[in-house]
């Protein structure tokens, strides 16, 4: 019995887009470890698509330098600072529903089930992932 391995040409993968949808991760803590376990997983998302903005709507100041030393592409990162939570919920809506980003992460605090649809809804509408950060 011989084992006959196959190669697909690169042309012949496609590449699905991953369904629109919100994704909540309750952090224990507001405190600069947490910074350094997102890093990572920003780092991964900003090298994986070159097609459209990874987009983190930020209540810190997120230096360059610190993005960079995580390994984070900043050709397709942009980085919005809110620090008014009466606003950050409408920017994170708009930044869903734009269509030009992969992902949009957010830290809008504990939502209502209709302010979690709307952002479901506005994921939907621009096709892209959101990743809403909470704090417990």
């Amino acid at each position: 019995m011989t084992n006959i391995a196959r190669v697909i040409p690169q042309q012949s993968i496609v590449r699905q887009q991953p369904a629109s949808g919100v994704t909540e991760l309750v952090l224990t803590s507001d405190s600069p470890e947490q910074v350094a376990l997102l890093l990572p997983m920003i780092a991964f998302l900003s090298n994986a698509c070159s097609d459209r903005w990874i987009t983190w709507i930020a209540p810190h100041n997120i230096s360059r330098e610190l993005l960079e030393s995580y390994g984070v592409n900043t050709r397709y990162i942009r980085v919005i600072h809110c620090q008014n939570p009466q606003t950050l919920l409408w920017i994170t809506w708009e930044a869903l529903s734009a269509g030009n980003s992969h992902t949009v992460i957010s830290s809008p605090g504990k939502l209502t089930d209709k302010e979690l649809t709307q952002l479901e809804v506005a994921a939907k509408i621009g096709e892209c992932q959101g990743l809403l950060l909470r704090v417990r």
